[in-house]
């Protein structure tokens, strides 16, 4: 029997599924774009779960960029994933230990977001140790609701926006391929700000080229860690600020 915790979830998740739909129909096309077959870009949804980090794998993948290039790419990226899996499992109290570790494969921004912001209006300080147990239980099914039905819209869009894709006109698939620069663009537009991030922004223009000519395997990856801690360390210098 459906409990009204993951009832409740499923309710919450349709925000999240009005966003997914179009960015996983996007992957998809793009997938095709770049060469890859439709169980590859769907199984890859269901095993990764990250738009940033798949958007970031097709070029590497397409290109026949070493394996370990893009694992280690892609495991970068979601590594914050661990930070919000630690935030958010005390609110599920005595849940057994291997259904979280199961259920953290479903983490997202968007699948975490939510439940915590939700989950908070009753922190466990608040909760008796005799009702522990059924507070962590009905937190737990109120996060398999909404994240579970995401990851199967994402999955769903994914295979649909492939499809899609092998219905344009010929020609027009090398066209979808600005897709994948468009959609960084957008979310360097949304960062960009305060000076760090325009430092950042500026040295990862010109180093880029530079870079990749140097070593045509490695010098992109070399060169994106490099700025990107060089840049963690400028934005900390500025917010220090003078003493």
């Amino acid at each position: 029997m459906i409990s009204s915790s993951f009832r409740a979830g499923v309710k919450a998740a349709v925000p999240i599924w009005i966003a997914y739909i179009p960015t996983s129909f996007t992957l998809g096309i793009a997938a095709k774009a770049y060469g890859l077959h439709m169980g590859e870009i769907v199984l890859m949804s269901a095993l990764v779960f990250a738009s940033p980090a798949q958007f970031a794998a097709l070029e590497p993948l397409a290109s026949g960029k070493p394996a370990l290039q893009i694992l280690l790419i892609t495991f970068l990226i979601n590594l914050r994933f661990v930070v919000m899996s630690a935030t958010i499992a005390p609110y599920f109290g005595r849940v057994r230990r291997a259904a979280l570790v199961l259920s953290s494969h479903l983490i997202s921004i968007s699948t975490f977001i939510i439940p915590y912001v939700h989950f908070q209006k009753q922190p466990r300080e608040q909760v008796g140790a005799d009702a522990i147990e059924e507070w962590g239980k009905s937190n737990f099914h109120y996060f398999l609701g909404l994240a579970a039905t995401s990851i199967s819209v994402w999955v769903a869009g994914t295979g649909f926006g492939y499809w899609a894709a092998l219905h344009v006109p010929p020609g027009f698939e090398e066209g979808l391929k600005f897709m994948l620069p468009g959609y960084f663009a957008c979310l360097l537009a949304v960062d960009l700000k305060g000076k760090g991030a325009l430092l950042i922004g500026v040295a990862s223009f010109l180093a880029a080229v530079p870079g990749a000519l140097l070593n045509t395997n490695w010098g992109w990856l070399v060169t994106a860690l490099a700025i990107g801690t060089a840049g963690w360390g400028i934005e900390k210098w500025i917010r220090r600020g003078p003493r």
